[in-house]
């Protein structure tokens, strides 16, 4: 039986790692935290991790999970916490080249903004989009298609008993401890990888569908894109994309989904709005203003400096226009003269 994914994975040198970045993301924890158990007795509880993890006897403890905008996110102890990671790095860094190029949020794929101007620059040569997403996908991914779709790619059969225990988990909701069944919970350092690999049967038939026709397909993480010449072709990957979804016992976002024709003010991915060409092709999504001006009114009501609103301002139209070819100016310039400019007037001089 192979062990080496193990070994890798409770080595010095990835353990150490996952440490790093367990300290720096919890640097600023309450000082209840366990965290800090952790940190002061990091060299004794180091070794036992590791010896845990090889004999194949590590357990994860109940994980805290916390209600936030609807959706469930869950804290898990530091030592389980530094155990995912672990996991995250070796499975990342070694499986990923057996995932599709076409799923942008793995590391080394391009990332949001790669895939923002992936998509920016191949537009005009498509008439027809499909764009949508899973509905709730984290909490509705089911564990046996799941561990049936890691058995593929993971051989090592300790790894794969560590993450059905991770999987089959009890989550801790105001004290009350809960199995959990079906879903992933948000925090988990092992979730971006588990979402590549959920969705993988669709990278793989409708990315070789686009290939041999020389369409375009884009994942990130659950939101996905088709750029279509025909309607035929559109109605195609239609089928194909239902299909694969009721196969994996997912559905559709019914508010962030659309099929279509690629209209004049183009269409809205990963926080941009791509194809509007009243800003050279690549502007701002209108969710993304609206969450952006959700924060700048708080810190208004909050009693922040104009320097405080401004100074957050400029950091958030840095971020907008890094790693992509975008005109800010124009853009700021268009959401002036839209509706929802009079929502906020008053606060528009920031931009100024």
């Amino acid at each position: 039986m192979s062990t080496w994914l193990l070994e890798k994975i409770a080595s010095d040198e990835i353990i150490e790692q996952a440490y790093t970045w367990l300290c720096k993301a919890r640097c600023n924890s309450h000082h209840n935290d366990d965290i800090w158990h952790l940190r002061f007795y990091w060299q004794t509880l180091k070794g036992q991790i590791q010896q845990q993890l090889l004999n194949g006897e590590y357990y994860f403890s109940p994980c805290k999970a916390y209600k936030v905008n609807d959706e469930y996110v869950g804290v898990w102890s530091a030592q389980d916490a530094l155990v995912l990671k672990a996991m995250s790095l070796v499975l990342s860094e070694n499986l990923t080249p057996e995932l599709s190029e076409h799923c942008y949020h793995l590391k080394g794929n391009g990332g949001t903004k790669g895939c923002v101007m992936q998509v920016k620059n191949a537009v005009e040569d498509y008439r027809f989009v499909c764009r949508s997403d899973v509905n709730s996908y984290y909490a509705t991914i089911d564990h046996q298609i799941l561990l049936k779709q890691l058995s593929l790619l993971i051989f090592d059969q300790k790894v794969m008993s560590l993450i059905t225990r991770m999987l089959n988990r009890l989550d801790d909701v105001n004290g009350e401890l809960l199995s959990v069944k079906v879903g992933i919970n948000k925090g988990n350092p092992l979730s971006p990888f588990l979402g590549a690999v959920y969705l993988k049967v669709m990278d793989d038939f409708i990315g070789e569908y686009c290939r041999e026709r020389g369409l375009r397909y884009y994942r990130y993480m659950d939101d996905w894109l088709i750029l279509c010449r025909t309607r035929n072709q559109l109605r195609t990957v239609v089928r194909l994309m239902n299909r694969i979804l009721e196969d994996v016992k997912q559905t559709k976002h019914p508010y962030k989904t659309y099929i279509g024709r690629i209209r004049d003010e183009g269409f809205d991915f990963l926080g941009y709005r791509i194809g509007d060409k009243k800003v050279n092709g690549l502007g701002i999504a209108w969710n993304t203003w609206d969450i952006h001006f959700g924060k700048v009114r708080q810190l208004y009501e909050r009693g922040a400096s104009k320097e405080c609103v401004a100074g957050y301002v400029k950091r958030w139209l840095v971020w907008v226009r890094s790693g992509v070819e975008i005109c800010v100016e124009d853009v700021v310039e268009q959401v002036l003269g839209s509706e929802m400019a009079c929502v906020f007037e008053g606060l528009f001089g920031v931009y100024l």
